[in-house]
């Protein structure tokens, strides 16, 4: 019988008064003290609408949310969590189209909804009687809805599975334990939630480091000069990090380069980046970049270009600075041809574990939308997308945005894309069509105000054109 959170629990208690978490303030938690709060917040879910219960959670990063993200499994839930800086319209659309029991979250995001929440916190810890309900989970039952978007009232979510979920968590730490994501020292590893915990940093770090008994620090927000003096405090040896964050770290590095380079697992990935920043980022922050590829609904991760092969692209090898690495043994990989004699090119198709059912064939093989070259050598390389997906470090859906728009008075038609960016690998692009001559003064601004109540900042088109049709 295997019980929902029964690993992370036992790392837990193993590791009772073993500082496990602490935040950019100093404040911590040790493992006794998370179990604790843990087994408190489940008691209130079973209590509030019992297990197996469906729970929005809204958190930056904190103890809190690690907790609340537990707890949800403790009680054989399903978390359906919303990135903690969206505006509250999206955050209420989400968790309403997501017809979940209860909202978890924290005092600040609490104040915000005119709808009752719990209200779980650092400061404020929510109030029940703790409880493990130790509950056998289904493999196949949903743990973890990744939201990706609403459109027409319709929440669009990847289901990830109580199965999917443990194995991502053995993926992620065999690649840490075997020397994968870089040299592996063990005990005294300290890993840096940085990005937050909903997305990647939480599939190959958060959760995994806690299920090693391994410490961690938590950053509310990412804050490059910050990060690096907690590098320096804490003795932080890995990370993870979007392309945008690691240029920023590479920035704050040049000042602090002995500090920087004693990070030895800096994993980036979630969108494209530029050769001339990964050399930079090698320069200034040494031989510790591993790049992930992965999704949510194939498996974090899929491929790894890892800290070797940085070292060829730092000796000039422009090629392999274009590849997002080689498969890691846990994903199968195949193709389904883009052209009638293409064997090594067309949609990538995976399978593993971690795939998630909902996006498998009956043979287990997801399909991806994304176009991947694999060269003699193994390496693959990303060609793009088969739908519109634009992909900025985040996954952003034109339709989504488009249909707010197309809200706006005065914009007769408009068409959203993702247009190549040098800092950010894509940028989210908006053409729009004015009704009429006059709609033109002040439209672009009027559009941005509308979407700035509506939609999360990384939505939001950085730029728009005002043209006369759209083919």
């Amino acid at each position: 019988m295997t019980l929902a959170g029964a690993a992370t629990r036992n790392a837990l208690s193993n590791n009772p008064k073993r500082i496990l978490l602490r935040d950019l303030d100093g404040q911590s938690r040790t493992g006794g003290q998370i179990l604790s709060n843990v087994d408190r917040v489940a008691g209130a879910l079973l209590r509030h609408c019992g297990a197996g219960c469906r729970i929005g959670l809204w958190y930056w990063n904190s103890f809190a949310a690690v907790e609340a993200f537990l707890a949800t499994e403790w009680v054989g839930g399903a978390r359906l969590p919303v990135d903690p800086g969206v505006p509250v319209p999206e955050a209420a659309a989400i968790f309403h189209a997501g017809k979940v029991d209860a909202i978890l979250t924290d005092r600040d995001h609490a104040a915000e909804f005119d709808i009752p929440v719990l209200v779980h916190d650092d400061v404020a810890p929510i109030e029940a009687n703790p409880v493990w309900p130790g509950i056998d989970f289904d493999p196949d039952k949903t743990l973890f809805l990744y939201p990706r978007a609403v459109n027409n009232g319709r929440l669009f979510a990847i289901p990830l599975s109580y199965g999917n979920w443990e194995a991502t968590m053995e993926t992620n730490i065999s690649l840490f334990k075997s020397g994968r994501y870089g040299d592996w020292t063990g005990d005294d590893e300290c890993f840096l939630s940085s990005q937050q915990i909903m997305h990647g940093t939480g599939f190959m770090g958060t959760f995994p480091f806690l299920r090693m008994g391994l410490p961690q620090v938590l950053a509310r927000k990412f804050d490059a000069d910050r990060i690096l003096k907690a590098v320096e405090r804490y003795g932080i040896t890995s990370t993870m990090l979007v392309p945008a964050m690691l240029t920023k770290l590479a920035d704050a590095a040049e000042k602090r380069p002995e500090v920087a380079k004693s990070l030895r697992h800096i994993l980036y990935g979630g969108g494209p980046i530029h050769l001339n920043e990964i050399r930079r980022a090698l320069d200034r922050l040494g031989d510790a970049l591993v790049q992930v590829y992965g999704r949510v609904e194939g498996g974090w991760p899929i491929s790894i270009l890892d800290t070797n092969d940085h070292q060829s692209i730092a000796n000039w090898d422009d090629e392999l600075g274009a590849s997002c690495g080689r498969s890691i043994r846990e994903v199968e990989i195949d193709f389904r041809p883009s052209l009638a004699s293409a064997t090594d090119r067309g949609e990538l198709l995976v399978r593993s574990a971690m795939v998630v059912g909902d996006y498998a064939d009956p043979n287990g093989w997801c399909s991806l939308g994304d176009i991947v070259r694999r060269d003699k050598r193994g390496y693959l390389f990303h060609e793009g997308r088969l739908d519109r997906m634009i992909n900025t470090g985040y996954h952003v859906y034109p339709e989504e945005i488009e249909e707010a728009i197309a809200r706006v008075p005065g914009v007769a038609s408009v068409k959203v894309v993702g247009e190549t960016d040098e800092k950010w690998g894509e940028t989210v692009v908006a053409y729009l069509v004015p009704g009429s001559e006059r709609d033109k003064e002040n439209l672009v601004e009027i559009v941005k105000e509308f979407l700035e109540g509506k939609l999360a900042k990384y939505k939001i088109p950085r730029i728009f054109h005002i043209i006369d049709g759209i083919e």
